[in-house]
């Protein structure tokens, strides 16, 4: 752990991950923290921009009670939030209509199998919620398809896919248990069954940009990263302002870009050449014939489906008739924009809408992870053995998990390993 509190430390990217991490490291006593990223604004896939004197949630949407980590930080640093109900209901992907999820039957079931999981994340996986995946247990490492079918809980794989999979973190016959269960712990999905929400006046994006004033030394925006040279015990970054000097740098963009500007090791380009992630969609439309009910489409969360909408988020109740629509590509197979499109404005009409026009469009590379073979293989482990190696440390959604908790929480962790 380093002792030098007047440490030069460069931080690239400016989302929640590296905003959170140069946070920390202020609150520590580090006296030069700089944060470049490349956009013209701080908040990375928390974006909420405004139209038409309301702001709208292009990326992250909503946070929790159990965000403790998140909301500890807010507190820090009195940036205000307030809970909020949403309710919603399920529906059929094939014809649109609202549909009961659960038989009573099922339900009945559900509660048990709830139960079977909890006792066996206390007594078996104790650590899910720790920030990382190292030394993850090999039961996690498998899809979580294949966990809930060997723990004969399979209505809790129909229930987790809605939060999940509606929110873009990819497929359940895929994605490794420990992705699942590190951000849909039980509490965490009693509080989406409960609509226990957690909301800011102007969005998720705001969040960081009150974070940002109450940083020492505010984050450089529009700053392109030529090159990165890490030798004579320092880490040479070269940007557009020139060639700069620091002692540490801390990478929480995209691991799988750093290949482009960094003189990666062998095995640190081996390793993140592992990484993949989804397509996924974000469209705010604008609607006649509103719902008025944000909606899951669960029929839509499968690869055959892919395109199709996962679901809406329906705020016509705060104003205006802009609904924000969910669309989930296939890894692996490219699914267009114009097939997007398509499948959208049938999906609007099947739930008996209509498309007048779409006010804003986002294309993300989401989730970043890497496969269940990787995970297997101790991806996670040769990663964190590299930490503070050339003076570089690794943050990041890849690092924990694409929610705004778990990047803060594995910033925080770490700053209090390292820093």
């Amino acid at each position: 752990m380093s002792e030098n509190l007047n440490e030069k430390i460069c931080i690239v990217g400016a989302g929640p991950s590296g905003m959170s991490a140069a946070w920390y490291l202020q609150k520590k006593g580090y006296t030069d923290v700089t944060v470049l990223e490349r956009l013209d604004r701080v908040g990375g896939k928390c974006n909420t921009p405004k139209f038409d004197g309301k702001y709208y949630e292009m990326g992250a949407v909503i946070g929790l009670p159990t965000y403790y980590k998140s909301l500890a930080l807010m507190d820090e640093a009195g940036i205000e939030y307030y809970h909020k109900e949403i309710h919603g209901k399920y529906s059929d992907g094939s014809t649109g209509k609202y549909i009961e999820y659960f038989t009573k039957e099922e339900q009945d079931q559900l509660k048990l199998q709830i139960a079977k999981l909890q006792h066996l994340i206390q007594t078996k996986y104790p650590d899910i919620k720790k920030p990382g995946h190292e030394k993850v247990h090999p039961d996690l490492a498998d899809t979580f398809e294949n966990f809930c079918i060997k723990n004969e809980i399979p209505l809790v794989l129909k229930l987790w896919i809605n939060p999940y999979t509606g929110y873009g973190y990819g497929y359940f016959n895929l994605v490794s248990a420990a992705y699942v269960l590190q951000y849909l712990d039980v509490p965490t999905m009693m509080g989406f069954i409960n609509k226990e929400f957690i909301l800011w006046k102007e969005g998720t994006e705001s969040i960081w940009h009150q974070l940002n004033a109450k940083l020492n030394k505010k984050v450089r925006l529009c700053t392109h990263i030529e090159k990165v040279v890490r030798n004579d015990n320092k880490v040479y970054v070269y940007t557009d302002f020139g060639k700069e000097e620091y002692d540490k740098i801390i990478f929480s963009s995209p691991l799988q870009d750093l290949k482009n500007y960094v003189d990666l090791a062998e095995e640190e380009g081996n390793l993140f050449s592992k990484i993949t992630y989804m397509e996924f969609y974000n469209y705010a439309c604008l609607v006649e014939n509103p719902t008025h009910l944000s909606t899951y489409v669960p029929g839509n969360m499968i690869q055959s489906r892919a395109g199709h909408v996962v679901f809406f988020y329906d705020r016509t109740d705060e104003g205006n008739n802009v609904i924000t629509f969910d669309i989930l590509g296939n890894q692996g197979e490219k699914v267009t924009s114009e097939t997007c499109r398509k499948y959208l404005e049938e999906d609007i009409e099947l739930h008996n809408m209509h498309l007048k026009d779409i006010v804003m469009h986002k294309c993300w590379r989401y989730f970043p992870h890497i496969n269940t073979e990787e995970m297997k293989h101790g991806w996670y482990d040769k990663v964190e053995a590299l930490q503070g190696n050339k003076n570089t440390y690794y943050a990041g959604e890849i690092m924990s998990f694409s929610d705004m908790e778990e990047c803060v929480s594995y910033s925080n962790y770490l700053v209090e390993r390292f820093f």
